[in-house]
């Protein structure tokens, strides 16, 4: 890995001019994730939008490719939200996307905060010495955080614009960081602007969206084989986003899986779809595993799966979903036994 120029710590305001003839600033001392996320304004937007800032940085937890390269990066230490950004390497060869790897610390400078169709990105600039430092590596991917479908509640339907809408924006603190929601059924699908999202519903009545697009199991725009309508889910992870372009009607968040891993069907414990005594051997871990009190087999927790076993936490053979695995998960994982 090449040397990268370390970051400026010096505390000056920057005047800078772009092509464009666009001026703007840059911070005087790096901010914080939390720093460029946090607002109190009602859409969303960071209080730096257009501004050229240096950031503290954070963890990467997820790298997509897709035809414009970005990297989501989370704060470890704000595991309540405001934690994390998306950050655009748009400048070929992308020199910063291919250097980072998932666990490594990346510190930032000279990017643009800019609001892009409801989400806050770091965007690196062309125009100015592009400093980026992997200044840590092989740390742990933040835990995904736990939360109910009606904590990230899908849009509903308003005839008078005919368009999709959020009511609110409550939850603009997880823009960006991994969620997880638990006891989940598939309802609708082909929905949203690029009509690839799907609804998933509780049994209370609350519902969000998801989507696919960043799975790497899944080719562009497309659905993972597992999601079907009708579909029940023991927990769903991905990274949580908004999508805002209201002159067409619309503005809803969206939970974005990245791998099969994310998407954990009730007793799969190998992720091939079905449920057998493949499976057999993960349920065994989980039960008798070393953290298996409420909350284990959760990430982090469960850090060492077998290599064939893939699936990041063990939250599909929570059957009665109370936090851990026992005896009476056992029974439902019988009952589902040999079932797809």
């Amino acid at each position: 890995m090449s040397a990268k120029p370390q970051l400026s710590r010096l505390g000056i305001i920057w005047t800078l001019s772009f092509a464009a003839g666009l001026t703007t600033t840059v911070s005087a001392d790096p901010l914080s994730i939390y720093q460029i996320q946090y607002t109190t304004s009602l859409d969303g937007s960071s209080d730096y939008d257009g501004q050229v800032v240096d950031c503290m940085g954070g963890v990467v937890v997820a790298k997509f490719q897709g035809t414009r390269p970005r990297l989501i990066l989370q704060d470890p230490n704000r595991p309540d939200g405001w934690g994390g950004i998306q950050v655009k390497d748009w400048i070929y060869p992308y020199d910063l996307f291919n250097d980072a790897q998932v666990g490594d610390w990346i510190e930032l400078a000279n990017m643009l905060v800019e609001e892009y169709l409801g989400t806050t990105f770091l965007h690196r600039q062309t125009a100015y010495n592009p400093g980026y430092s992997v200044v840590g590596q092989g740390n742990a991917v933040p835990a995904a955080i736990v939360v109910s479908v009606s904590d990230i509640p899908a849009p509903e339907y308003d005839p008078n614009e005919d368009g999709w809408f959020v009511a609110n924006h409550d939850a603009e603190p997880y823009e960006s960081m991994r969620l997880i929601v638990r006891d989940a059924i598939v309802t609708e699908m082909d929905l949203g602007k690029a009509v690839d999202n799907y609804r998933l519903e509780d049994g209370e009545g609350g519902a969000c969206w998801a989507a696919d697009y960043m799975n790497d199991d899944v080719g562009p725009w497309g659905y993972h084989e597992f999601v079907d309508v009708g579909r029940h889910f023991c927990a769903v992870t991905g990274v949580f986003e908004q999508y805002t372009r209201i002159v067409d009607g619309w503005d809803y968040y969206q939970l974005v899986t990245l791998d099969t891993a994310g998407l954990a069907i009730c007793g799969d414990g190998n992720a091939d779809g079905v449920v057998d005594l493949y499976d057999l051997p993960r349920f065994v871990e989980c039960m008798t595993g070393p953290v298996c009190e409420a909350g284990g087999c959760w990430p982090p927790a469960w850090t060492q799966p077998p290599s064939l076993l893939p699936i990041e936490h063990g939250l599909m053979m929570d059957m009665d979903y109370d936090g851990d695995v026992d005896l009476h998960d056992f029974g439902g994982f019988q009952l589902i036994f040999a079932r797809p």
